[in-house]
């Protein structure tokens, strides 16, 4: 067997970037702070009295900063002993954007399974073969809907699951959730869980209600700028997803470690339009998959070792891809043809 063909063997992996595992919580903290700060202070500016152009920018900076404060989601589910870390992370953008930790928790439980990864259980898994172009448009189309969608979640379904309890344990798993693939019934929050997640809950009721106070108050624009600002959020994570993430074939069994991470894509560049889509080490998805247990800050150093270890040509260089188009093209290339 050649050299470029030999498959990645994990302890490999581990043994090459075990001194890196070890989260370092003042630059999770700086880097979130700095982003959420930064971002609803431009948010607050494109509601200020300037002109157009300047509230324009303000706003699409913002929403930029948001985006990556709220990419930290992939974190806390990775690095779940940071507690401290998750809660000032829901003040600053879970709550606020109504995208809390517990939307993504049930979905992301299964994504690294190797008994469920790229099937019918995997949330965060949809079938694009043959149907890339459909598949798509639904997620464009779904994000204008997501606004609404997440109210409605918060301010309606959490207090009326107090009154009926169905809705709690048949409506809620159906409805909003951070999954790829809809519909799709997101899996229970362990019971570990459940009182942080009901308490977070309970904020974004609060938060989504006084979305509706700011309307009657005569501040709507403020909630209009609001639903735009999740829109765009949501719409900068949809266009990772196509060219950062997997190939989105979907299968009848479940894949190990080695095959989650063939079937996805590194982004190895650092040009703007990279670390823009791609914040908080999402470039380095193939290599998330092989090393989950790393934090975002040293996957540019893993992914560095592991370039200069394995031999030119090796299967990991080839899901390595240095362009954000390559990566669309990659994707593309793969779900072509119909299954």
């Amino acid at each position: 067997m050649d050299a470029t063909d030999q498959p990645i063997n994990q302890r490999f992996v581990q043994r090459l970037v075990d001194d890196l595992r070890t989260p370092k919580a003042s630059i999770f903290f700086g880097d979130l702070i700095a982003s959420a700060g930064l971002g609803w202070l431009l948010f607050a500016n494109a509601l200020g009295p300037w002109n157009g152009f300047f509230r324009g920018m303000s706003f699409v900076v913002a929403a930029l900063l948001l985006y990556r404060a709220l990419a930290f989601i992939h974190e806390l589910f990775h690095q779940q002993s940071m507690a401290k870390f998750r809660f000032v992370w829901h003040v600053l953008a879970g709550v606020p954007l109504l995208i809390p930790f517990l939307l993504y928790l049930p979905i992301h439980q299964n994504h690294h399974s190797s008994k469920a990864y790229g099937t019918k259980e995997d949330g965060e898994y949809e079938h694009f073969q043959g149907r890339a172009r459909l598949a798509i448009a639904k997620l464009f189309a779904l994000n204008l809907a997501l606004p609404l969608a997440l109210w409605v979640r918060f301010a309606l379904l959490t207090p009326l699951a107090v009154l009926h309890s169905p809705i709690r344990t048949q409506m809620i798993p159906e409805f909003v959730h951070l999954a790829l693939r809809l519909p799709f019934r997101a899996a229970d929050i362990k019971e570990s869980s459940r009182a942080e997640a009901f308490a977070i809950e309970w904020m974004c009721a609060v938060f989504s209600w006084g979305l509706v106070c700011l309307c009657v108050l005569g501040y709507g624009e403020v909630v209009l700028l609001w639903a735009a600002l999740v829109i765009l959020i949501a719409t900068l994570n949809t266009i990772r997803t196509l060219g950062a993430t997997h190939l989105y074939v979907e299968g009848a069994e479940g894949r190990n470690a080695r095959e989650q991470m063939l079937d996805s894509t590194n982004l190895d560049s650092r040009s703007p339009l990279a670390l823009l889509l791609c914040p908080v080490g999402l470039r380095f998805h193939a290599l998330h998959h092989i090393a989950p247990y790393l934090p975002y800050h040293a996957l540019p150093e893993a992914h560095h070792r592991l370039m200069q270890a394995l031999p030119q040509g090796s299967e990991y260089h080839q899901l390595t891809v240095p362009s954000f188009s390559q990566g669309l093209q990659r994707l593309w290339r793969a779900t072509s043809e119909r299954s």
